[in-house]
């Protein structure tokens, strides 16, 4: 109940307001009524009673969801497992027995041998053009794979010389060198090429390739005009340049 008083003088008057919902239950509420509270009590318990089935149902659902991806998970790991397996039963069937891990005398000799003249034909390739230059790369790329034994490896270094030898003279523009190597191992690439450490080079001698102002001639000879124009100027004996040729206007 809600007090109200009013003072006015010496007289106070005080008035009881009674709230709607601090209202005191009826004394002798109707049958009506009473059936209506009991119905009211009843969905409210039903409400109550369906929110719980819900909340545990969402529980339920939830516990179910984790125990599939664990389960996703478990599969998953279990395949990984199995191929990690595989992988190394692969590794294990691919690598080579103890006795044959015992370091070889004779190729550490020659890979010794290999390191130098591969070093030196990188080098000596930085003059050519592009394309002899794209086949050079392909072949060390073929020489640098490693020899499976004393044979192959004496090939790479019989192979890796002669480039070496006749770099200077366009090796890589001429057969077989102007193509990609062969799918081959390098003993039977060797082989079929009649290749040792004396061949010369495609059968020039070896005194020729040195002759004096060679890159010269060779300079005027594929020249627009045969080397006319170029034999008017100082041309360098040693660098780069490049020439232009425009067609003249008619």
């Amino acid at each position: 109940n809600i007090y109200k008083r009013d003072m006015k003088g010496n007289r106070q008057k005080t008035f009881v307001v009674e709230d709607s919902e601090s209202q005191k239950p009826e004394k002798n509420p109707s049958p009506e009524r009473k059936e209506d509270r009991k119905e009211r009590r009843r969905e409210e318990e039903m409400e109550r009673k369906r929110e719980l089935e819900r909340r545990k149902e969402l529980a339920r659902e939830k516990e179910r969801e984790k125990k599939q991806h664990q389960q996703e998970w478990r599969k998953e790991l279990e395949k990984e497992r199995q191929r990690e397996k595989e992988l190394q039963r692969e590794h294990l069937r691919k690598e080579p027995s103890t006795s044959s891990k015992r370091v070889n005398p004779e190729i550490t000799k020659f890979d010794e041998e290999f390191e130098q003249d591969i070093q030196k034909l990188e080098q000596s390739i930085c003059q050519l053009d592009f394309r002899s230059k794209t086949m050079a790369t392909m072949w060390m790329d073929k020489l640098r794979q490693p020899p499976q034994n004393a044979d192959e490896a004496r090939s790479r270094n019989i192979i890796t010389s002669h480039l070496l030898k006749c770099c200077g003279d366009n090796i890589f523009n001429k057969e077989p060198f102007n193509h990609p190597p062969p799918p081959q191992n390098l003993t039977t690439i060797r082989e079929m090429m009649f290749l040792t450490r004396d061949s010369t080079c495609h059968g020039m001698p070896i005194s020729k390739q040195m002759e004096p102002n060679a890159n010269l001639t060779q300079l005027f000879s594929d020249s627009y005009d045969g080397g006319e124009f170029l034999r008017k100027l100082p041309v360098p004996r040693d660098g780069a340049f490049f020439i232009y040729y425009m067609q003249p206007n008619l």
